[in-house]
């Protein structure tokens, strides 16, 4: 309902407002952290795909050098180069709270797929890339809390696929619960952890991967059952 979704964003953006202002003091700090070990503005600001393919301005506090090239996938990141303090500020994905602001605008949502750099986004398939920006960007989501996410978006379809099929407001906030499992005590969620209760029953559709074989197989999917039904 129209109505609802309506009602849901407000009630969100009010949430990210409040939160923001609350998260202040704690911002300041990381971003005090950040000017200690660099020496350089603290704030990172770079392009991100978002909702309808739009780029929108994309803000996170510096935890890499400054040198470090600002589209560099992960695998392109040395975390021998990253000061002990910053590492710790990625690990309790502290440099994330300023992402509270693109959810008070209606930029991106609480729970969502991670909005992905318009060059890693060029490289997706093109119906995984068109799913993915169906619906608002997140600032946690069902990849960001998987054992997975330090690959690329591309390499680990299911995660969102999965998330975008299935997607209530029971799977979101359940979603918000194991993120704060994964910051405090370093638990990751597999596809077999998600429970029947927080899924639709809908079919799921094969992964896609980044590179597609040169004859394609397609092999059936069954629906999904919940608990244990999807394999890592």
């Amino acid at each position: 309902m129209a109505s609802d979704r309506l009602a849901r964003s407000t009630v969100e953006r009010t949430a990210a407002a409040i939160l923001v202002l609350l998260s202040v003091p704690l911002i300041a700090l990381t971003a005090a952290l950040s000017f200690a070990c660099y020496r350089a503005w603290p704030f990172f600001v770079q392009d991100r795909v978002g909702y309808g393919g739009r780029v929108f301005r994309f803000i996170k506090v510096r935890t890499l050098p400054p040198q470090t090239d600002s589209y560099a996938d992960k695998y392109s990141i040395g975390e021998s180069r990253i000061p002990a303090v910053m590492r710790t500020v990625r690990r309790l994905h502290l440099d994330e709270l300023p992402q509270l602001l693109h959810v008070a605008t209606g930029q991106m949502v609480f729970v969502g797929p991670r909005p992905e750099m318009p060059n890693l986004h060029a490289r997706l398939p093109e119906p995984f890339a068109t799913e993915r920006t169906s619906v608002r960007p997140g600032v946690t989501g069902l990849w960001q809390i998987s054992p997975h996410c330090r690959q690329l978006i591309g390499e680990r379809t299911e995660y969102d696929r999965l998330y975008i099929g299935h997607r209530t407001p029971a799977f979101d906030g359940w979603i918000l619960f194991r993120t704060v499992l994964k910051m405090f005590l370093g638990r990751t969620t597999h596809l077999f952890d998600v429970p029947d209760r927080v899924v639709r029953r809908v079919p799921v559709a094969p992964a896609i991967t980044l590179v597609e074989p040169a004859v394609p197989v397609r092999t059936p999917v069954p629906a999904f059952a919940g608990a244990g039904s999807l394999a890592d």
